[in-house]
């Protein structure tokens, strides 16, 4: 328990120094999803969506992407809540720049 919340706090920091760095949020989810709360989890996936990424292209935007379908799974497979499911979907196609690009894993 102690390696897990020192490993917790050292991403968090991360996360402080660079709220942009995906890598750190998917870190700290995979954390949060083994041990954490549901309600840990989610908030955590909506403070990393909150990033939007500062550029315009799509290899930019990617990581970002992974976050939304990350979290979709996460209430489909683990939640097992149908409409947040739903909610999130939305919430993803609804920020993605259609006009600049788009992403197929999206459309499965």
């Amino acid at each position: 328990k102690q390696w897990y919340q020192r490993r917790v706090t050292i991403t968090a920091g991360e996360i402080k120094h660079n709220p942009l760095n995906y890598d750190a949020w998917f870190d700290l989810l995979r954390l949060l999803e083994a041990d954490g709360s549901l309600d840990d989890v989610r908030d955590t996936y909506e403070r990393a969506i909150a990033n939007i990424p500062l550029v315009a292209s799509k290899k930019g935007w990617r990581r970002y992407i992974y976050l939304w379908i990350n979290y979709a799974l996460f209430e489909e497979l683990e939640a097992e809540d149908v409409e947040k499911t739903r909610e999130v979907y939305k919430g993803c196609l609804d920020v993605i720049p259609h006009k600049k690009f788009t992403f197929g894993k999206i459309w499965l």
